[in-house]
């Protein structure tokens, strides 16, 4: 009864073969459909045309980046639930793990075969396995972040132009008010684009490193449980007297 409940809850702490894949290519789909009809109706155009600083089209070209590198963490931490459930379904029928395969991303084999180890650090191969699993996500909300802040620096820019505009009224005649307008509107433009693109990027950003961070943490999840409360208590049943 105690083994049934704890192969219940350990898979209930797994998810679906490359989910993690599928849910970043989803989210990716719906972000590049987004740009492409920013692109069709002619928006995507005009903020790159009008932001003159460039911030826009810099935020654009590091969420594509940040789009690709989510794209390679959901693809290995798709491999590891694979080997978390090829490990779990050859222990539950032969009693071993298995061997390492070599194709897919082995941290919960690793960490389950150090547990068997003599004199074995469950602290430090808890914090080994936590590290592949999300560390490297640090990356992603540090840039998510930056494009964040990109997006503010735009605003002040803008105010920046808007202000310089309106600094020099001193010396403007009439016929050079048009011009004085001009570029106080380029400078609202800066200001409002950038802070648009930044905010929308780093919200979609955000969503996939959440979507990352969760997957992570069921990847660890699992295969403690599975350690503690499958591999560990049938080792121990098979070498007791």
């Amino acid at each position: 009864m105690n083994r049934s409940r704890a192969t219940l809850s350990a898979e209930l702490l797994g998810e679906v073969e490359g989910s993690s894949f599928l849910y970043w290519f989803v989210l990716s789909a719906a972000c590049v459909f987004g740009v492409h009809m920013s692109w069709t109706l002619g928006l995507l155009q005009q903020v790159l045309i009008a932001d003159t600083t460039q911030i826009s089209a810099s935020i654009v070209l590091i969420y594509f980046g940040c789009m690709a590198y989510g794209g390679w963490r959901a693809y290995q931490l798709s491999s590891a639930h694979c080997g978390l459930d090829r490990m779990r379904a050859h222990f539950r029928s032969s009693g071993e793990l298995p061997s390492a395969s070599g194709r897919l991303e082995e941290w919960s084999h690793e960490y389950c075969s150090g547990l068997l180890e003599a004199a074995a650090d469950r602290a430090a191969l808890r914090e080994v396995l936590e590290e592949r699993a999300r560390g490297a996500h640090e990356a992603g909300w540090f840039l998510s972040s930056m494009i964040l802040k990109l997006g503010l620096l735009g605003t002040i820019v803008g105010f920046v132009f808007m202000l310089g505009a309106i600094d020099a009224i001193k010396t403007l005649t009439t016929a050079d008010l048009p011009q004085m307008l001009g570029k106080m509107g380029a400078g609202m433009a800066i200001s409002l684009y950038t802070t648009l693109v930044g905010l929308v990027a780093n919200m979609a950003l955000g969503l996939q490193n959440l979507m990352l961070d969760r997957s992570a943490e069921r990847l660890v999840s699992g295969t403690m449980q599975f350690a503690e409360r499958e591999m560990l208590p049938a080792l121990a049943g098979n070498v007791a007297p």
